[in-house]
Parts: C-alpha cells; sequence; structure tokens
C-alpha cells in the first residue's frame, strides 16, 4: 500500500497591492489565501470607493466575515507582537497624520508589507516608517 504524501502549503501567500487605496484588500487576501481580484470584489460590494478611499477596520472585519472568518480588534498595549497575526494597521511619517495610513500583515514578528512585498521584523518596521496610533485586525481560528 503505497503511502500518502503530506501536502505542504504556505501560512500564507503575501499578495501584493496594485493602487494607493487597497493595502487592507491585499493583507486580507494574503491572510485568507484568496486571490486579489476576488478580494477586491467582496471588498467593492461593502465599500465601493475601496481604492480611493480605503478601509476603515469595520469594512475589513466585515469582509473577512462574507469568508467566513473573524477578525478581532487590538490597540496598542493589547498586541501582542511576537504571537498575533492579522492586519496591523497605522499612520506612519513623523506627523501621522490622517492620510499617511497603512496596513500591512503581521505574523509571529514580523511584518509583510503588501506595498513592496518587503518582510521585516516589527521593530524594525515600526522605526524605519515612523509608525504611530498602531491597531491590529487579529485572525481568529
Amino acid at each position: 500500500m503505497r503511502r500518502k504524501q503530506p501536502k505542504y502549503r504556505p501560512i500564507f501567500i503575501v499578495q501584493k497591492q496594485h493602487h494607493d487605496g487597497d493595502c487592507a484588500v491585499a493583507c486580507l487576501a494574503s491572510l485568507l489565501n484568496v486571490r486579489y481580484e476576488e478580494m477586491l470584489v467582496a471588498a467593492a460590494k461593502v465599500q465601493p470607493l475601496v481604492l480611493v478611499e480605503g478601509l476603515v477596520n469595520e469594512e475589513i472585519i466585515k469582509i473577512a466575515s462574507l469568508f467566513g472568518r473573524t477578525l478581532e480588534e487590538h490597540v496598542g498595549d493589547e498586541i501582542d507582537y511576537r504571537r498575533s497575526t492579522g492586519i496591523l494597521g497605522f499612520k506612519f511619517g513623523a506627523e501621522h497624520i490622517d492620510n499617511n495610513e497603512h496596513a500591512v500583515v503581521l505574523s509571529h514578528g514580523l511584518v509583510f508589507d503588501p506595498a513592496d512585498n518587503e518582510v521585516w521584523r516589527v521593530r524594525d518596521y515600526a522605526i524605519a516608517h515612523q509608525i504611530g496610533n498602531v491597531d491590529l485586525l487579529e485572525l481568529e481560528d
């Protein structure tokens, strides 16, 4: 009798964002192992101007629920950067102004940036990008 080979898969495939406003779309697609295009269609049903205005946390949570997944919001000191997996949202740059918002995938101490497909340690990313006002939409099992 031939033994079945185990199926190995990546934890997730990092999806690259395609527009200025779709970083959260790319992050959701990565976390949920869904094609970027499929996630963009779902996002547009919730927020028709997603490519112009981006997504807010409530919309991201709603989109994840369309795929049967739950995201739980954590802020600041509640975030366990070493153990959590989810979408890290923040403001960046010295001023932390409203239009400088971005989302990345956080997984066990590493940041996966959909803007340029770079992988960083959390601390290094935070320093290099001067991030502030951080929140996490943690992927629940």
